[in-house]
């Protein structure tokens, strides 16, 4: 069995159709969350007590509620962005130069420095992949600089959506966050007294209170959940490492710095780090990586990428 270099135009990755219809159930709890916690915030919640909002009062509730819907936005836009993009399939260009190596035993010009000396053989797919690169047995493909599977996206995380995964965990938090904070007054009057518990009761029947509330509970659970798996994510990112490479013994060779080991992943730092959009001047291509030996460890600093093969005579004529 061989796993084919690129994604086609179907949404989900993974190459048995029985793994797709199973990843749909959690892709549509995911989403029932995201809706219900939407629809209590705003039409439970916000709708119903701007009558009772007045002054002051009213334009930190409108705050409150406008930083609300955009960190729900951009969580959800991450999260489709993570489910529905590339994890980062081997690409057809790489394999070819493979079979160019194997077949004349020569390296030819590549961007970015590949080294088929620096591949693995996957048993699975019966081909050589290139460096950091795992198979996923659940999607029955490599993928290029892979950390995990992730069941609540239904897709691998791994070069080229990881920044949308960790963007994913981040507004994720900070809409939790939002909802808590709102949900606070009313849990201060419970235990300590105020007469706000009344102006929402007034506001809201049992019913919609009962279900605000129960909207509250989940997203300081998933909060939490968030936050740590965020804080994870940055560790791994900060030391250029995935989840499967932590286990790995000896001295991880890919650190250079917090900062270039973060940009390898996010691109250059700009505007689209807080986007879940590509990195406009992408730094890495997935298929190789600077290492401690291959650059010095003072004043590093990589050159975005370039459209194109880079030429030069690289040949070195060894395998």
């Amino acid at each position: 069995r061989q796993c084919r270099a690129t994604g086609g135009q179907d949404a989900m990755y993974a190459t048995k159709r029985w793994v797709k219809a199973v990843s749909v159930l959690p892709l549509v709890v995911i989403l029932g969350i995201f809706t219900f916690e939407w629809y209590a915030y705003n039409v439970l919640f916000a709708l119903p007590l701007l009558r009772f909002w007045e002054g002051d009062e009213l334009n930190v509730a409108l705050f409150k509620t406008a930083l609300f819907n955009a960190f729900w936005l951009l969580a959800m836009w991450s999260w489709g962005m993570a489910c529905f993009s590339d994890p980062g399939l081997i690409p057809d260009e790489w394999a070819s130069y493979m079979r160019e190596w194997e077949t004349t035993g020569v390296r030819g010009a590549a961007a970015h420095d590949w080294d088929p000396r620096k591949t693995s053989v996957c048993w699975q797919c019966q081909t050589r992949r290139p460096e950091r690169a795992h198979h996923c047995a659940i999607c029955g493909r490599c993928v290029m600089r892979m950390d995990h599977h992730c069941p609540w996206i239904g897709n691998c995380v791994g070069f080229k959506n990881h920044k949308y995964f960790i963007l994913m965990t981040f507004y994720g938090m900070l809409a939790c966050v939002m909802v808590a904070l709102t949900a606070l007054p009313m849990i201060k009057g419970m235990f300590f007294g105020s007469p706000r518990p009344m102006m929402f009761r007034q506001a809201m029947k049992a019913g919609p209170y009962m279900t605000f509330s129960l909207a509250c509970v989940l997203a300081v659970s998933f909060g939490i959940a968030l936050l740590l798996l965020f804080l994870s994510h940055i560790w791994l990112l900060c030391v250029n490492l995935t989840s499967i490479e932590v286990g790995n013994l000896g001295r991880n060779p890919f650190f250079l710095s917090p900062h270039i080991n973060a940009q390898q992943v996010m691109g250059r730092l700009d505007l689209t780090w807080f986007l879940p959009v590509p990195a406009a001047q992408p730094l890495s291509d997935g298929l190789s990586f600077p290492s401690r030996q291959t650059e010095p460890q003072q004043n590093i600093e990589l050159e975005p990428m370039t459209v194109g093969r880079r030429g030069g005579d690289d040949s070195d004529g060894e395998p």
